[in-house]
């Protein structure tokens, strides 16, 4: 196994090279090894690592799921070597996710053969079916998919057995523009997205085992992945199925794969920052092309006073100004997550738009919370909002605080929990939990001046944690200033860790 690290990286991103051809039994089948080697070269990770191939493809899973087993948080990419790569990311999603998680599968076959329908006896074109429980024993995971888990996208050549199969269990098979539909129809709120590269239009790229007529254009199929992105977490991208034969490298794949990368990586963050608007309501919000213009009068918080662009933005600037000019307020832009929109910051500041606000978020597994906030403290939920929001005005200190409850506060949806700890009649702390699909946004911390460093915060996010546990939540987030560094300590100690950042462009 070979470990690598790179200073030039997308944050937080992990590649998992298992350079594994075995699983197919056409001539062409070896090149699967120098495409995984190129495929994981374009991908600017953070930490790379290769996995021997080892003599069985029982004995290569178990040697992927090894090292997946023992990443978190970081999103993974796990590059092959053909389709067979993907049961080991697939399996651990399962057992993470479990029946929350779906599977979109992208690739001109369906990879739904068994041993024994399966004209070739390639296991790459058994994958799907062997992780929905009906393939050789040794490699079926120890949890299977359900058929309602996968989406298919691009599917377009189908066996006589899979056409039988599928039409059986009526699998999801929709056209690429209906994708994100079709996803929706599992009630997912976690996709691990596999991509065989036979999916693109052959016209354009041919450098597969088996090209199929009738391909998405790459152009269009990174939009469809956007809109995916959009509306869903992507929590694990699998990329297999190139088999090069020129020498130099693939322009498009060159310009395909980082840009697919990054859009996947930054899922994570748009549903966190998707959450985050809800949590957080401005009373005049208005959606454009994916951007949500908000606007609270008479308050100062950017948050709310801000445009939040999408993943793939277009540039309606003109549009975000038009809109805070007619309020009579300044043009704001919540550039997020930076990390993903850096040619929309460097146009902002072209356009004279001032940087401020850097804030970073974190994220962290509710039990872990719980784990390291044995708490001295003890920290009630609030029986009446109106009580903590009175706190909340007096503590905070500033000047538009009794606006912020009234305006934003008073209209988080539930469930919610406003939690204070209180000592000797009086609040030293308080603290308010958002709870949404999965996620608990933590907001409004803060402690007396003369009551901190006594354990107020742990106490408040222990409890935080607790109760969102009962709401059947096991993640949460949270913001802190990025020059917060005591903060950003406190926080680390309990296991929060990066997910991404954000700042805001504010033009007068």
């Amino acid at each position: 196994m070979l470990i690598e690290t790179s200073g030039e990286a997308l944050t937080g991103v992990m590649v998992v090279e298992v350079p594994q051809w075995q699983g197919s039994f056409s001539e062409t089948a070896p090149r699967l090894r120098e495409g995984a080697a190129r495929l994981a070269a374009m991908i600017p990770a953070a930490e790379r690592v290769r996995v021997d191939v080892g003599p069985t493809l029982a004995e290569t899973a178990e040697r992927t799921r090894t090292v997946l087993s023992c990443v978190r948080d970081r999103f993974v990419v796990t590059v092959g070597g053909g389709c067979g790569v993907a049961l080991s990311p697939v399996a651990e999603a399962l057992r993470r996710y479990g029946d929350r998680l779906a599977v979109v599968w992208c690739d001109a076959h369906g990879d739904l053969n068994t041993p024994d329908s399966s004209p070739s006896g390639s296991f790459d074109g058994m994958v799907v079916r062997t992780l929905l429980g009906d393939g050789l024993p040794e490699l079926v995971p120890d949890r299977t998919l359900s058929p309602g888990q996968v989406v298919f996208a691009g599917t377009r050549a189908l066996d006589p057995a899979e056409h039988s199969y599928a039409g059986h269990h009526q699998l999801h098979m929709p056209d690429l523009s209906d994708l994100v539909e079709e996803v929706g129809k599992t009630a997912a709120e976690a996709v691990h997205l596999h991509i065989d590269l036979d999916v693109l239009d052959p016209r354009r790229f041919s450098e597969v085992g088996a090209p199929e007529p009738g391909g998405v254009p790459p152009e269009e199929f990174i939009a469809r992945i956007a809109a995916l992105a959009e509306r869903f977490e992507i929590v694990g991208l699998s990329l297999a199925g190139y088999r090069p034969v020129q020498l130099g490298e693939n322009a498009l794949l060159a310009t395909f794969v980082p840009e697919l990368v990054r859009i996947c990586r930054a899922s994570s963050a748009r549903q966190i920052e998707l959450r985050a608007a809800r949590a957080w309501p401005a009373p005049v919000i208005r959606e454009h092309r994916g951007w949500l213009f908000r606007c609270t009068p008479g308050v100062s918080r950017k948050r709310s006073n801000s445009a939040l662009p999408p993943l793939q933005p277009a540039l309606e600037l003109d549009a975000v100004g038009s809109f805070y000019r007619d309020r009579g307020m300044p043009s704001q832009v919540q550039v997020s997550p930076a990390e993903h929109h850096r040619e929309l910051d460097a146009l902002l500041e072209a356009r004279g738009y001032r940087l401020g606000g850097e804030t970073v978020v974190l994220k962290a597994a509710t039990d872990t919370v719980i784990a390291a906030t044995a708490a001295t403290l003890t920290a009630d939920v609030a029986d009446d909002p109106h009580r903590w929001l009175d706190a909340f005005a007096e503590l905070d200190g500033s000047t538009d605080a009794f606006l912020v409850g009234q305006e934003i506060i008073s209209r988080i949806p539930a469930p919610v929990a406003f939690l204070s700890v209180v000592r000797d009649g009086r609040v030293d702390g308080l603290g308010l939990f958002a709870a949404d699909s999965g996620w608990a946004g933590v907001f409004c911390m803060v402690t007396r001046p003369e009551a901190r460093r006594r354990g107020v915060a742990t106490t408040l996010l222990g409890a935080g944690a607790r109760w969102a546990s009962t709401q059947g939540i096991q993640r949460m987030y949270l913001q802190v200033e990025k020059d917060n560094e005591a903060a950003r300590r406190l926080y680390a100690g309990i296991g929060f860790t990066h997910s991404h950042s954000y700042h805001y462009r504010t033009r007068p």
